[in-house]
């Protein structure tokens, strides 16, 4: 009983040893790979990113929640992305490219949503 107990608390505490390694995240290239790591899945979700993004600054300028200059300038950096999402990924799209288009992408997203918030609540309504 007492070796039963022993082996026991030697397997508790290497499973309790290899939980955080293998709880680690990495993003994980999918689906029907192409070029390099990433595949053509990748690449057509980040369009219909930018261009839900697009779409969204459009409303957001049409209903004056947003000043055209501003959206203006965040559609064009908009366009800007998604022009050099065509371009690299046109012989597939590395590890890094996909990185730098998503760090891209989200820095527009969130100046999107700083400039909603902040014009809505000092109460600008485009007049």
């Amino acid at each position: 009983m007492r070796m039963f107990m022993i082996s026991l608390g030697a397997a508790a505490a290497s499973l309790a040893l290899a939980a955080p390694a293998a709880a680690q995240w990495a993003p994980q290239p999918h689906g029907y790979a192409y070029g390099y790591h990433s595949n053509y899945g990748q690449v057509r979700a980040l369009q219909v990113r930018i261009q839900q993004l697009q779409r969204h600054i459009i409303q957001l300028d049409r209903r004056g929640i947003v000043r055209s200059r501003d959206a203006q300038r965040m559609y064009r950096d908009a366009q800007i992305l998604d022009s050099r999402l065509l371009r690299v990924s046109r012989n597939g799209l590395t590890l890094r490219e996909a990185r730098d288009i998503e760090l891209r992408l989200a820095r527009i997203e969130q100046r999107v949503a700083i400039a909603s918030r902040s014009n809505q609540r000092w109460g600008y309504r485009g007049w």
